[in-house]
């Protein structure tokens, strides 16, 4: 659903507060055509990457539907001529473009979402954590545009009718929202981008890369994690490996089923990782990732690593933050027995109230051993 005027107005102050999409950072680049957007997306994956973060994009240009659906204009100075409206939010595909951004925050840490229209779509732009929109002036926009090939080729006028008006519309939008939350966008001058976006991919980089935070189904690499914690200038790494275990009370185990309640969950987990600097100011990097799904016998289902200057605050960090998951993330297992019964338990040291966390929570404490 494309964003007008008026919902725009409305929904600012609702949808612009806060990560939406949990299981990774989402970064959009938006702003003006032709202003450099996909060189600044390639130039941040690089950083992040060096950071040993797993990071994707995802271009609007890919959720376009097909010529034969999008909007015919009348030229103004031409009847005759009809413009293919490629600029208008209505020409994309949201619901597939919001579904493929869910689902690479499955699978990566980071993900850059590039496009002149993202904060036009309010599913897209729900998810978007951190926004950068690059300014450019009309006449280098131009400039710029008659040296691209476009599928389909401008037609005389389109710039002038379509492109500059419709970018005028994005930008108003985009200052409206700097006036709800000026941490989250960020405008950047295309005709300086090469200093202010250092700065910004380093301050976005900085603010990435001491937390590695995840849920997720595949099997958890430990080494992985200790090569993210590990950082030259630090004496020690502290790992954890959380395993399933073969028995309980004399039954057999034959396996472990997580469930984790998803965005309180990730809060939660990175409200653990701030507190862990508090009470450990010497911790460097802090790795915390938790296995959902089937777990068979053996393998891993949560780890903590962590690294300092020192080995006591990494070993008490690392302890301190397995406690303190236990204590307080939404994470339920079902214990899987040998004579084919089983047992749905929660965090046995939780102190939260299941039934405070709504359906999910309260659909599992009714099947659960809630302890």
């Amino acid at each position: 659903m494309s964003i007008n005027d008026v919902q725009f107005d409305k929904i600012v102050a609702e949808d612009f507060k806060s990560p939406k999409c949990g299981e990774a950072f989402v970064i959009g680049i938006c702003g003006c055509t032709n202003a450099g957007k996909t060189t600044l997306a390639v130039n941040l994956v690089e950083a992040i990457k060096q950071q040993r973060f797993k990071v994707t994009t995802i271009n609007q240009d890919d959720f376009y539907f097909d010529r034969d659906q999008l909007k015919r204009v009348p030229s103004k100075t031409d009847p005759e001529i009809l413009f293919i409206h490629c600029d208008c939010a209505e020409s994309l595909d949201e619901k597939t473009f919001h579904s493929s951004i869910l689902r690479a925050a499955n699978d990566f840490d980071v993900v850059i979402v590039e496009g002149n229209m993202i904060i036009e779509l309010r599913s897209v732009f729900a998810l978007l954590q951190r926004i950068l929109f690059i300014t450019l002036d009309k006449k280098t926009c131009y400039e710029r545009r008659l040296k691209r090939d476009y599928d389909p080729p401008d037609l005389e006028g389109y710039f002038d009718q379509i492109v500059w008006p419709m970018y005028e519309k994005f930008y108003e939008n985009a200052k409206k929202l700097t006036k709800a939350n000026n941490n989250h966008l960020t405008f950047v001058d295309a005709s300086l981008i090469r200093l202010p976006a250092d700065q910004l991919i380093e301050k976005l980089v900085l603010c990435l890369s001491k937390d590695l935070v995840r849920i997720q189904t595949k099997a958890i690499d430990a080494n992985e994690a200790i090569e993210f914690v590990t950082e030259p200038s630090d004496g020690a790494v502290s790992l954890f490996l959380g395993t399933t275990r073969n028995n309980f009370n004399e039954k057999t185990v034959v396996h472990l089923e997580y469930e984790a309640y998803g965005s309180m969950a990730y809060r939660e987990m990175r409200k653990i990782c701030q507190s862990v600097r508090m009470q450990f100011p010497q911790m460097d990097r802090i790795a915390m990732i938790h296995r959902v799904g089937v777990v068979p016998i053996g393998e891993v289902s949560v780890l903590i690593a962590a690294s300092s200057p020192h080995r006591t605050e990494a070993i008490r960090a690392t302890e301190f933050a397995i406690d303190e998951l236990k204590r307080t993330v939404p994470i339920w297992k079902k214990e899987v027995y040998g004579d084919d019964t089983s047992s749905w338990k929660s965090n046995a040291e939780c102190g939260r109230s299941l039934a405070d966390l709504g359906d999910i929570a309260g659909n599992r404490c009714s099947e659960a051993s809630c302890s």
